[in-house]
């Protein structure tokens, strides 16, 4: 038995989790009920002076 099967396995399954992996972060960072906490944090450098 050779080792190189495995390998190959063990490399096309951590290619495939990683892939879904960027794929759920992405969908999770562009979900719009998150954008009202990105507007805020966007804006923090303008409001460098200013009190919250």
């Amino acid at each position: 038995m050779s080792i190189q099967p495995f390998w190959g396995n063990l490399i096309g399954v951590f290619t495939v989790a990683i892939m879904l992996s960027f794929i759920g972060i992405w969908i999770w960072v562009w979900n719009r009920r998150h954008k009202p906490k990105y507007d805020a944090l966007a804006r923090l450098p303008m409001n460098d002076g200013e009190t919250q």
